[in-house]
């Protein structure tokens, strides 16, 4: 008996792509390039999220080409760390917006630039993260996390259609 691939060619052309092992972003400066962003709701708790998955450029802390994810949760928590969740995602997508463009973080921005996975419009932007190890007033120690346009800005412009995104375009003051 002869394998024959027709036999699996379909099965494995409409499979999903099957998952990179990444590395939460642990503490440090890191420069990062999206690779993909995702909106779901999981399936044990019901909580929507989002998912940011993308590969170190540089880092004072991880290797170059280290494959990482962060993740936001925007439901199941509590209210203080939704809203944090929420302003943390408009800054990233803020930062990969062209910079004549970066305050006019809209709804259909934000729709274009977070769904679609590997096609969300961010995808190919760097952004800069810093992640801190801070201790809480209860005295219990997390990560923080700030993010911003990377320093050297890889123009993603070719993606963005800026021409709806409002009149004001005020370069001097990036929102972070």
């Amino acid at each position: 008996m002869v394998f024959d691939i027709n036999k699996y060619a379909e099965d494995i052309a409409n499979a999903e792509y099957d998952r990179i092992d990444r590395e939460w972003i642990t503490e440090g400066t890191h420069i990062v390039k999206i690779e993909s962003c995702s909106g779901f709701t999981g399936q044990n708790k019901g909580r929507d999220m989002v998912i940011l998955e993308g590969e170190i450029e540089s880092s004072d802390t991880l290797r170059v080409g280290d494959k990482v994810k962060h993740l936001w949760f925007l439901s199941g928590e509590d209210q203080w760390k939704i809203k944090r969740n929420l302003q943390q995602l408009k800054s990233v997508v803020s930062a990969t917006l062209p910079i004549e463009c970066a305050n006019e973080v809209t709804p259909d921005v934000i729709m274009t630039a977070i769904t679609g996975g590997h096609e969300a419009i961010v995808c190919g932007a760097s952004i800069k993260i810093i992640a801190k190890q801070k201790t809480s007033k209860n005295d219990k120690t997390f990560l923080s996390f700030s993010f911003m346009r990377a320093p050297a800005f890889i123009d993603n412009q070719q993606n963005w259609n800026t021409t709806d995104m409002g009149d004001d375009k005020n370069t001097d003051e990036i929102p972070f």
